[in-house]
């Protein structure tokens, strides 16, 4: 008996051995192959649902996915750290569904971003867990997306309280809603309309849509106020949204920011506070979003045209950068950016430079401006180089000389009477923009030949750095005689690897 229990002990030791053998092999095998399939997609639709603390929901909302959807699809769900048995779900339904288990503090935009990445769809949804989809639902809704290549976004109608997407649903229980849905989400062009906004709840969009707007922007931290902000890129970038009237779907939430009330949100008062930060945020971001939208042409072709007068550019939310910022990307590299493109930059010390830091933005923004061929330029402080070489930027490097186009050269007008303002713990050079900046009509711009482009806020100018290039100040007749092109637009905020 004695050596038999030696066995069994030995048994167990090398069965344990081998289990962690097999764990080591097939996580560095499923890590090769994540890695080679990274940036593939295929020939269907990628369906990305947030998550926090809504298992009863969640699984409602799949089991209706994998009932009421035959065209090819994968369900993407990516929660932020579930402590109600979310994640044991996910683990069961691993086959059937991809996911992501982030830390408990990623806000809901962080999470979408995170499902955004991993989609491998030509064509992707965004889906709330409160959303219950039914028969035919992503046909109707691709139907209207195909039907014209202007369109970029499309929303279903509801019954739930979404403005133009609001229905009316003559049903009292969600048993009932499938018996309207398969009457009303029936094939009808007619029912298609184009809108100025959508709602959050459901959307398809195009992976082109998306790599030319890039990520949502984890500075909302409001997932209504994220979709705003999201879907005004899209307008800017002169695509269209759609709403797919004969595309009915049932939601069972009418507040989506109270279903995913997250632990940044929690306590007495919380959601209110959380709400009228938000708002302040998305002002300081983008102004008058309506005049901005009405008083500023913004098709493609008028971007092309301004962009570059002899060939055509490939136009993305980058276009609304500025010319000459250094920026960098997930991996560290830095480029700077030119009309239509960027251009990668050698010699440049840690994460940045001396009097010049690069801006983040995301690998979409990277991605949609194509990448000079080399040979591939470096910067330098010599006395004959170009305007685009600041004091001390970089030392003792190869240069190339760039055109003086390319460079970052900001303006502002001269203000007469201009107030003092309090002393400021900022060097003296930089104190010029920011007394323009706040003095009431101030505007700074980047110049170029002939042009100028206006930081769109000072929250613009703030996230580009405006402060570390040189400021002129030019006479207000000086300034007028430049043409006026598209304004320059702050990038998302992103604290994931993204």
């Amino acid at each position: 008996m004695k050596r038999l229990s030696i066995k069994r002990k030995h048994s167990k030791r090398l069965s344990k051995k081998g289990y962690w053998a097999g764990y080591k092999r097939g996580r560095e095998q499923g890590s090769r192959l994540g890695q080679a399939s990274f940036g593939k997609v295929f020939e269907g639709v990628s369906i990305i649902i947030p998550s926090y603390n809504q298992l009863h929901r969640l699984r409602t909302c799949i089991d209706r996915i994998e009932e009421n959807t035959s065209c090819p699809h994968e369900i993407i769900v990516v929660d932020c750290g579930s402590t109600d048995g979310t994640r044991t779900y996910l683990l069961r339904k691993s086959i059937a569904v991809r996911y992501a288990l982030l830390k408990r503090d990623t806000h809901l935009t962080g999470s979408l971003n995170q499902g955004l990445m991993m989609a491998k769809g030509t064509t992707i949804v965004v889906l709330d867990p409160n959303a219950l989809v039914t028969p035919d639902w992503l046909d109707r809704l691709l139907e209207c997306l195909h039907s014209d290549p202007r369109i970029g976004v499309v929303g279903p109608v509801t019954n739930g309280p979404f403005g133009e997407q609001q229905i009316e649903a003559p049903y009292t229980n969600e048993n009932e809603a499938r018996l309207f849905a398969i009457s009303h989400n029936v094939s009808n062009p007619a029912a298609w309309r184009e809108t100025e906004s959508l709602a959050g709840f459901c959307l398809l969009l195009s992976r082109e849509t998306l790599e030319k707007t890039g990520y949502w922007d984890e500075g909302c931290h409001s997932g209504q106020e994220a979709d705003a902000d999201w879907l005004l890129r899209v307008r800017l970038l002169g695509t269209r949204l759609a709403i797919a009237g004969d595309a009915f779907i049932h939601c069972t939430e009418s507040d989506r920011d109270t279903a995913y009330a997250s632990p940044q949100t929690t306590g007495e008062g919380g959601l209110t506070e959380e709400s009228s930060r938000n708002r302040s945020f998305f002002v300081r971001k983008w102004g008058d979003a309506d005049k901005l939208l009405h008083s500023l042409k913004f098709g493609t072709a008028e971007l092309d045209s301004q962009i570059s007068p002899t060939k055509a550019r490939h136009v993305s939310a980058a276009t609304f950068y500025p010319i000459g910022a250094l920026v960098k990307g997930p991996s560290g590299a830095i480029y700077r950016l030119e009309p239509g493109r960027r251009r990668l930059l050698h010699g440049v010390r840690g994460a940045g430079v001396e009097d010049v830091a690069p801006v983040r933005v995301s690998q979409l923004d990277l991605m949609a401006l194509p990448l000079v061929p080399k040979p591939e330029v470096m910067i330098s402080d010599v006395a004959d180089a170009p305007v685009t070489a600041q004091p001390g930027v970089l030392q003792n490097v190869e240069t190339v000389h760039i055109p003086g186009e390319y460079a970052p050269v900001l303006a502002a007008p001269e203000l007469e009477n201009m107030p003092a303002l309090p002393t400021l713990h900022i060097p003296a050079q930089r104190m010029r923009w920011i007394e323009v900046l706040y003095v009431e009509g101030g505007q700074l711009y980047q110049i170029g030949n002939g042009w100028k482009r206006p930081f769109l806020t000072p929250y613009a100018a703030m996230s580009w750095l405006a402060a570390d290039y040189r400021i002129r100040l030019l006479a207000p007749g000086d300034l007028s005689a430049l043409t006026e092109e598209q304004p320059i637009i702050a990038p998302p905020v992103l604290h994931g690897h993204l």
